[in-house]
């Protein structure tokens, strides 16, 4: 198979799979099952690692389940830190676990139609409010396991993210944090999520949206 240069944060996660680099034979691309990919910025040769049952993606940006739709044996998909912003085709996709963690999207309606998911986390996304409001439970009532913001984080990301600062909020054992969801801010956004307090949370939905960034310095 000849192909153009590959992304060198792709080529490292082959290299971590197979113990080297592109290129890679057919032979090769079909044993691969399971694949991590961090700060992917090109995601164009995943199409042919069709074997693919788990894939974990972490600060990858641009990112779309459009680029990956064709991956027939995908049982589990987490996205996190990146720049994911629309989930449409996780329907084509086979998906028991569905992993979006702090990145863009709003709209999650498409996994009302995805028959086999058993789990999902949506957490510190800037969910529309009918997300938010009505698909989460329709999620629920369909025996599915959602774990999502609380109202306050919920707030804030959406907020902040309206107002285009691209720094989403969300709980955690330390109490509520701050992140930089995909690489125009930062190339590691899986690391240096700032512990703020309830108050911090509340001020950032009534002063300058802008102000979340102060807490990154």
């Amino acid at each position: 198979m000849t192909m153009g240069k590959v992304d060198p944060e792709f080529d490292r996660s082959i290299t971590r799979a197979i113990g080297h680099g592109f290129p890679v034979t057919s032979q090769e691309r079909a044993s691969v099952t399971e694949l991590v990919m961090q700060r992917v910025r090109d995601l164009g040769p995943i199409v042919d690692f069709r074997s693919l049952e788990q894939l974990i993606m972490v600060g990858c940006d641009p990112v779309s389940v459009r680029q990956i739709e064709s991956l027939e044996k995908l049982r589990m998909l987490s996205i996190e830190d990146s720049a994911l912003r629309d989930i449409s085709g996780i329907e084509s996709l086979p998906i028991l676990n569905f992993s979006m963690p702090r990145d863009f999207v709003a709209d999650i309606a498409p996994l009302l139609h995805v028959p086999t998911l058993l789990q999902v986390d949506v957490t510190g996304n800037p969910l529309s409010d009918v997300s938010y409001r009505e698909v989460i439970p329709k999620l629920v009532e369909k025996g599915c396991r959602v774990q999502f913001s609380q109202e306050l984080e919920w707030r804030v990301t959406m907020r902040l993210q309206t107002a285009g600062v691209g720094v989403a909020c969300y709980g955690s054992a330390r109490g509520y944090r701050l992140c930089r969801p995909g690489l125009g801010l930062t190339d590691a956004p899986q690391y240096g999520h700032p512990v703020i307090t309830k108050e911090d949370a509340e001020g950032l939905l009534k002063g300058d949206p802008e102000g979340a960034l102060r807490f990154f310095s």
